[in-house]
C-alpha cells in the first residue's frame, strides 16, 4: 500500500495541471458549502452564546397585557435582580401644530435595572442615564432622529405628552420582534405611567427579565404560575426563534443550490478523469505489462483523487473560514460578531460530501481502466476507454448517492421542501439528458446537404464522444435555476413595488375606542370624500390546547403556522363570511347560538392537523373557553387588508370587551394629514403601509441579490465543465484536424461547423430550459408565496443572452487551440 502511495503522489505532482478542471470547479464548489454551513454555524452559535443578552436575562415571565401580581414580583426580588420592561406601540411626532413626520414606533419602558446582559448604544453616552433621571425623556432611534432633524434636548411628542430627546440609540441588546425591524423608542417606567396606557389595540406587554445565580428561582416561578396560568416563562433558547428559522431556511436554500453545483461539477470531474486515463493510456498499459493488476492501478487513481480532494477541502474551508468576519458588516444591527472558528464536525461534513460527489462520478470512470490491456503495446494502437458502469458500479453508485441525499435530508427542517427540490433537480436532469439522446436520434435519421460546415456540425453531436450531452445536461440545469431565481426574484420584487401597493391600504388604524369609532371615521372623509375603509372589533385570544392537548408540546416552532401559537392574536367576529376569504370547508356560523363557534384559516388547520368540528380551547381575557370548529378559510394575507387566522361567532363575541381596527385607502396620497389625526384622536395609532413595504422590499432585494450571486456558481461549474468537454473532444479531434490540414481545409469552415452546432445546442437547451423556468417560477411564486406572477421578458433574455455568450467564447477559444496541429510530430507518433 505505501508503494501505491507514493507512485500516486509522484505521479500527481506531475500531472496535476492535467486535472486543472476538476480543481477549479471542485474548490469553487466545496467554497461556496463551507461557506454557508460555517456562516450557519457561527450565526446559531453566536445567538447561542448570547441567548441572555437577547432575551434580557436568565430568564422572563411574559404577563402579556397585565401587570403582574405584587406579592408575586416582591418575592421575585427578594431572591434575584428583577428589570420590568414594558413594549407598546403608539405614534410618535416632532410636533403638534406642523404637519411634520408621524412615526408608528413600539415603545419601550424600562427601570433603571435595564439592561441585566449587554449593553445599550447610544449618543450621547449618557442618554439611558439622563433617561431614568429626567422627567418625560426619550431616547429615539438613529432613523427617527436623522428624519426629524433633531438635536439633543428637542422635543417630541407621544400621545400628544412632550417629551425631551436626550439621544439616539443604535439597538437595544434585547431586541424585540418589532424592534428588529420596525422603528422605536425607550422611556423611563415612570414616564409610560403618565401615558395612561390602556388600550387594547396598543399591543401592550408586561415583560419581568430576571438575574440569578440560583436555579431555584426558576422552579419557584413555575410553581408560582400555577396559580397565574396566563403569565408564561420565556427561557435564552427561545429569545430568536424567528431569527434562527429565517437562518435555517437561508442557509438551507444555498446549501441546496451548492449541492446541485457540485453535481454538476461532478459530470466534469468524469469527463476530465476520463481523458486523463486516455492520456495515461500507454503507461497504463506498460503498468500491466511490468505485473501491475487492474485493481491496483484503479486505486493509485484513487488515491490521487483522494489525495487532490484533501488538499482542495482544507484551502476552500479554510479560505471560507478567512471570508466569515466579513458577515460582521451585515449583522452589526444584531449586536452579535462572527468569529474564526475552526469545526472538526463541519470539516468534517464538506470532506463528506465531496467525496461522495467525486467517488460517485469516479466510479465509471476509473472502472474504464480495465479496458486497457497490455497487448496494446505491440500493435501500437491507441485504445480510447469508456465508461463502464454494470450492474456492481450502478448500485454502489446509486448507494452513494442516496447516503448524499440523505445527509442533506438529515440536516432539513424543511423535509417537504428539501425532498421536493431533490426530486425536481433529477427529473430535470433527466429530461435534458434525454432532449440530448433524442436530438442526436433525429440528426442520425436526416440526411443533410452537401454544406461542408453543417455536415462537420451534425457529426460532432453525433458521434460516440460528442459532447453535446454535457453541454445539454449542466448548462440546461445551471440555465433552469438561474431562470427560476431571476423570475421568482422579478416577480417578489413586482409584488412589493407595484402590485401590492395597488390594492393595500395606505395605513392601518389601531386602538380605535368604540365611543370615538364613528367620529373617526367622519374626520377620515372629511380628508377624503372618496376615501374606501373597512373597520372590525377585535378581542385578544391565544390558541391553550387543541383537543383537550397543549399544542405546545407537539407542534414543533418550525412549522409554517408557529406563530399563531406564539402570543396573543388578534380575533375577530362577522355575520357574515368576508368577501376574500372563502369558506373551503364546512359552514358558517349559527348565528343564534351563543356558544363559542371558531371559523379557522385551513392552511392553519392543515398544519395542525385540525379538522371540522375538533376542540380550539381559546384562553380570551385570561379564561379557557373551549369553541367547535365549524369551517375553514382560504385566507389570502398578500393584499395586506385586514384579516384573522381565527374569526368566532358573533352572538358569543358580542359579550366581549372590545375595540376597532380599521383600514383606509385614500383616492389621493396628497390628502393624507397624519399629524392633524394625531392631534385630534391621540390614543389612535396610525401605521403606515408604504414604509413597511419599502423596508421589505430593501430587504428582498438584498436577499435576492446574495441568492442569484451564490446561484451563479451553478452557471459558471457548468461552463467550466463544458470548456473542459470541448478540450476533450478537441483532443480526440486533433487527428482529425491534422487530416483537414493536410487536405488543405481552412480553419474558418470549422468554426462555421462549431458555430451551427452551438445554435442547435442553444435552442434546444434555452428553449426547455426556458419553459422549466416558468413554470417553477410559477410555482414558488403562487403556491409556496401566494403572489401573483407575470411573465418579464427582459430578465429572461438577459440570462439567456449572458450564458449563450459565454458558452460560446468557451468553445470558439478552446477549439481554436486545436485546430493548426504540427503535422511531423504527429506523423512520426510523438
Amino acid at each position: 500500500m505505501v508503494t501505491l502511495i507514493s507512485y500516486a503522489l509522484r505521479d500527481l505532482t506531475r500531472s496535476y495541471k492535467k486535472l486543472f478542471s476538476i480543481i477549479v470547479t471542485l474548490f469553487i464548489s466545496l467554497f461556496i458549502l463551507s461557506l454557508i454551513i460555517n456562516l450557519e454555524t457561527g450565526l446559531k452559535k453566536e445567538l447561542n452564546n448570547n441567548a441572555k443578552v437577547l432575551l434580557g436575562g436568565d430568564f422572563e415571565v411574559d404577563t402579556r397585557s397585565k401587570k403582574i401580581n405584587e406579592q408575586f414580583l416582591q418575592e421575585l426580588k427578594q431572591q434575584s435582580t428583577v428589570s420590568s420592561t414594558i413594549e407598546f406601540s403608539t405614534m410618535l411626532t416632532g410636533s403638534l401644530n406642523d404637519d411634520t413626520n408621524a412615526f408608528f414606533i413600539r415603545l419601550k419602558a424600562v427601570d433603571d435595572q435595564y439592561p441585566l446582559y449587554g449593553k445599550v448604544f447610544s449618543k450621547p453616552e449618557d442618554a439611558m442615564q439622563r433617561l431614568q433621571r429626567e422627567e418625560n425623556a426619550i431616547v429615539v432611534n438613529r432613523k427617527i432622529f436623522e428624519t426629524l432633524n433633531l438635536k439633543v434636548d428637542d422635543t417630541v411628542y407621544v400621545k400628544q405628552s412632550p417629551f425631551k430627546v436626550v439621544g439616539f440609540v443604535e439597538t437595544v441588546p434585547d431586541l424585540g420582534r418589532a424592534l428588529l425591524f420596525g422603528d422605536f423608542a425607550v422611556v423611563s417606567n415612570k414616564a409610560f405611567d403618565t401615558l395612561n396606557i390602556t388600550s387594547l389595540g396598543s399591543f401592550v406587554n408586561y415583560e419581568y427579565k430576571v438575574k440569578t445565580n440560583n436555579s431555584k428561582v426558576l422552579n419557584f416561578v413555575n410553581e408560582k404560575l400555577k396559580q397565574f396560568p396566563t403569565y408564561k416563562i420565556r427561557l435564552p433558547e427561545n429569545a430568536a426563534n424567528n431569527l434562527k428559522r429565517l437562518i435555517s431556511n437561508f442557509s438551507e436554500f444555498l446549501s441546496l443550490v451548492s449541492i446541485s453545483a457540485m453535481l454538476i461539477a461532478g459530470i466534469g470531474i468524469s469527463n476530465t478523469l476520463i481523458s486523463f486515463i486516455n492520456q495515461k493510456n500507454t503507461s497504463i498499459a506498460i503498468m500491466k505489462s511490468v505485473g501491475f493488476k487492474s485493481v491496483e492501478i484503479k486505486r493509485i487513481f484513487y488515491l490521487e483523487v483522494f489525495c487532490l480532494l484533501f488538499i482542495i477541502t482544507t484551502l476552500a474551508y479554510l479560505l471560507s473560514l478567512a471570508v466569515i468576519p466579513q458577515a460582521n458588516l451585515f449583522i452589526s444591527n444584531l449586536g452579535i460578531s462572527l468569529e474564526i472558528e475552526f469545526s472538526i464536525m463541519n470539516y468534517s461534513l464538506i470532506l463528506l460530501t465531496g467525496l461522495l460527489v467525486v467517488v460517485i462520478f469516479c466510479i465509471p470512470t476509473i472502472s474504464s481502466i480495465e479496458q486497457i490491456k497490455a497487448t496494446s503495446l505491440f500493435r501500437n494502437i491507441f485504445q480510447l476507454t469508456k465508461f463502464q458502469f454494470g450492474f456492481k458500479n450502478s448500485v454502489i453508485i446509486l448507494f452513494l448517492l442516496f447516503t448524499l441525499l440523505g445527509i442533506f435530508l438529515l440536516r432539513s427542517d424543511k423535509l417537504y421542501y428539501t425532498t421536493t427540490y431533490f426530486v425536481f433537480f433529477f427529473i430535470f436532469c433527466g429530461v435534458f439528458y434525454l432532449l440530448s439522446q433524442i436530438i442526436i436520434y433525429i440528426l442520425k435519421k436526416i440526411k443533410f446537404s452537401n454544406h461542408l460546415p453543417l455536415r462537420f456540425a451534425m457529426k460532432n453531436i453525433t458521434q460516440e464522444r460528442s459532447i453535446f450531452p454535457i453541454t445539454v445536461l449542466s448548462l440546461g440545469i445551471g440555465a433552469t435555476l438561474l431562470l427560476t431565481l431571476t423570475l421568482v426574484g422579478t416577480n417578489f420584487k413586482r409584488e412589493l413595488e407595484k402590485s401590492i401597493p395597488e390594492i393595500a391600504p395606505d395605513f392601518f388604524y389601531v386602538s380605535i375606542q368604540k365611543d370615538v369609532k364613528d367620529n373617526f371615521i367622519s374626520s377620515l372623509k372629511k380628508q377624503d370624500p372618496q376615501l374606501k375603509y373597512e373597520t372590525v372589533p377585535i378581542a385578544p385570544a391565544s390558541v391553550a390546547k387543541i383537543n383537550g392537548v397543549d399544542p405546545l408540546t407537539y407542534i414543533k416552532s418550525s412549522n409554517d403556522s408557529f406563530w399563531v401559537l406564539e402570543r396573543d392574536r388578534r380575533i375577530s367576529w362577522s355575520n357574515t363570511p368576508p368577501q376574500d376569504n372563502p369558506i373551503v370547508e364546512g359552514k358558517w356560523f349559527d348565528l343564534q347560538s351563543d356558544q363559542l363557534q371558531i371559523s379557522l384559516d385551513a392552511k392553519v388547520a392543515g398544519n395542525f392537523g385540525v379538522n371540522l368540528n375538533d376542540e380550539l380551547t381559546l384562553k380570551i381575557y385570561g379564561r379557557e373557553v373551549i369553541g367547535t370548529v365549524t369551517s375553514l378559510r382560504q385566507v389570502d394575507y398578500r393584499d395586506l387588508s385586514i384579516n384573522f387566522a381565527m374569526i368566532i361567532n358573533p352572538k358569543f363575541a358580542n359579550q366581549l370587551p372590545h375595540e376597532y381596527i380599521a383600514t383606509a385607502k385614500f383616492s389621493d396620497p396628497k390628502l393624507i394629514q397624519e399629524a392633524k389625526l394625531v392631534q385630534e384622536f391621540p390614543n389612535i395609532s396610525a401605521i403606515k403601509v408604504s414604509t413597511y413595504l419599502g423596508k421589505i422590499t430593501s430587504l428582498v432585494n438584498k436577499i435576492f441579490i446574495a441568492v442569484v450571486i451564490i446561484s451563479s456558481v451553478v452557471v459558471i461549474v457548468g461552463l467550466m465543465v463544458i470548456a473542459s468537454a470541448v478540450v476533450v473532444q478537441a483532443r480526440i479531434g486533433v487527428y482529425q484536424n491534422l487530416i483537414f490540414k493536410i487536405l488543405g481545409l481552412r480553419s474558418g469552415k470549422l468554426i462555421q461547423a462549431n458555430l451551427i452546432e452551438f445554435i442547435i445546442t442553444y435552442v434546444s437547451i434555452f428553449l426547455i430550459a426556458g419553459l422549466f423556468g416558468i413554470f417553477t417560477s410559477r410555482f414558488v411564486i403562487e403556491t409556496i408565496f401566494r403572489l401573483g406572477w407575470q411573465f418579464e421578458l427582459m430578465p429572461v433574455f438577459n440570462v439567456l443572452f449572458i450564458i449563450g455568450a459565454l458558452t460560446l467564447f468557451l468553445i470558439l477559444v478552446n477549439t481554436y487551440r486545436f485546430l493548426k496541429p504540427s503535422v511531423y510530430p504527429m506523423v512520426r507518433n510523438e
